[in-house]
């Protein structure tokens, strides 16, 4: 009885241990695609970041990073962005805070990449 009852917390705190990134841009009020810009447009190059948290390996939420939210930050008034890139990894920071907490506080930095459209 008590075995099972190990087994299945286990079960439970592995699956709440797996985290994806979830975003969306419906809100955004320019076009965005993971295409790259077409040959002869002007671009300039973005990059910004921000924290996402899983508390106690997922069993009491997460706070998502605002990918819209920061792409708007970063691009502002544009025609578009191209190559678009959202990539979520664990800085040294992130991994000691995950590490020092045991667990209960897992920290992700979000990257939000790619090109601005001039216009």
């Amino acid at each position: 009885m008590h075995r099972s009852r190990s087994a299945s917390f286990a079960l439970c705190l592995s699956l709440a241990a797996c985290s994806s990134l979830e975003y969306d841009l419906g809100g955004v009020p320019f076009p965005v695609s993971a295409q790259p810009a077409p040959a002869g447009q002007a671009t300039t190059p973005f990059a910004a970041s921000g924290k996402s948290v899983l508390w106690v390996h997922g069993l009491f939420g997460t706070d998502q990073a605002d990918v819209a939210a920061l792409l708007q930050d970063s691009c502002g008034p544009c025609a578009g962005v191209t190559d678009f890139r959202a990539a979520a990894s664990a800085s040294f920071h992130d991994w000691l805070v995950t590490h020092l907490t045991l667990g209960l506080v897992r920290m992700k930095t979000v990257t939000v990449s790619g090109r601005k459209l001039a216009g």
